[in-house]
């Protein structure tokens, strides 16, 4: 077995301290956002919104935007600072890996903590490079409350009752609700994109003894489309797609290691047993979300594929990768029926 099993061993424990990492900030960064949140609260609150002029009005929107951009200033600062933690972190704990797995002395190159923030924050993701994703928190947020202040004041609503809508209540999503979960998406996926970068920019530094890179979804019902599609696929070095596929994704990659006789050391290679984390034990290290999935019940296909698709899996032979295109975007059932008639008219569909 390769060394490169060893890697994939490593990271995918690495992989359970990394969400918890991630749990932790989240927690950092809600507290602050609920601080954020009250002091908005408190300042509609000063006012009885039906007796406010149109320019008092405009007035007290200014002041909640000024008290939203003030918090959410904050956040950013707390947040860009965990991200250059992880970003030293993950690059140190990549070379040290790999160090520790090849059985014979190498010096692996390791980039500067400038110059993995840098890649961080120059390299987009789900189409937004890292500094966008944290400018929209604060925008997103205020507007939310901006509309509802406005529409509340044009309906006749009680001050009152627009702070209830804003913070919601047990049968209505309120919008503090909402700009949690779009705070807490924005922590993890950024996290998980600069970790991934940090990670890359080892690999990239040490070409001579990687040769491609792997990616690594987790095995369980969550994963979506695009990333049960690319578990197992091997990419250059310095090309092809890069997790985070989309926000809070949790996929990552490792590196393929020449072999040893690649790199023109006569010795055998280590031969170890390797497992991965799944939802339902251990498995090998050479199964890959389809033929993980292939082996799970019926109905669990079901829920992650949905009935028709997964039908076109089973009875239709279909590989996972068919269902999305280059870019990562799921095929509709009518794209799929015209793309893949064989598979569809084996299906019985």
């Amino acid at each position: 077995m390769a060394i490169t099993d060893d890697i994939l061993d490593e990271t995918v424990r690495h992989s359970v301290y990394l969400e918890r990492y991630k749990a932790r900030v989240v927690r950092e960064i809600l507290e602050m956002v609920k601080d954020t949140e009250g002091k908005v609260q408190g300042r509609i609150l000063k006012k009885e919104l039906q007796e406010l002029s149109p320019r008092e009005l405009g007035r007290l929107l200014k002041l909640v935007k000024l008290e939203t951009d003030k918090g959410y200033d904050k956040v950013i600062r707390l947040l860009n600072k965990r991200i250059e933690e992880i970003a030293v972190y993950e690059a140190e704990w990549q070379q040290k890996t790999l160090q520790n797995v090849v059985p014979v002395q190498i010096d692996f190159l390791a980039p500067s903590e400038e110059q993995i923030i840098a890649a961080a924050m120059a390299r987009p993701f789900a189409g937004k490079v890292l500094k966008g994703w944290f400018a929209d928190l604060p925008v997103k947020s205020f507007e939310q409350v901006r509309r509802t202040i406005r529409q509340g004041y044009v309906d006749g609503v009680t001050t009152q009752d627009i702070v209830r809508q804003i913070r919601g209540s047990r049968t209505q999503t309120g919008i503090v609700n909402i700009s949690r979960r779009s705070a807490e998406t924005a922590v993890r996926t950024a996290v998980a994109h600069t970790a991934n970068v940090a990670r890359a920019e080892v690999m990239r530094r040490n070409k001579r003894v990687i040769k491609s890179v792997e990616w690594v979804s987790t095995l369980d019902s969550r994963t979506t489309a695009v990333c049960r599609a690319r578990d197992g696929k091997v990419y250059p070095v310095d090309t092809g797609p890069r997790p985070p596929a989309h926000a809070g994704c949790r996929s990552t990659t490792i590196p393929v290691l020449k072999s040893l006789r690649e790199l023109g050391i006569k010795v055998d290679e280590k031969k170890v047993a390797t497992t991965r984390a799944s939802m339902n034990g251990q498995v090998s290290a050479e199964l890959n979300y389809d033929r993980w999935l292939r082996k799970q019940p019926v109905d669990f296909q079901d829920e992650v594929l949905g009935k028709s698709k997964a039908k076109l899996f089973r009875s239709g032979g279909l590989a996972l990768d068919r269902f999305v295109d280059n870019s990562g975007r799921e095929y509709t059932l009518a794209q799929l029926k015209q793309r893949e008639s064989a598979a569809w008219a084996k299906s019985g569909l």
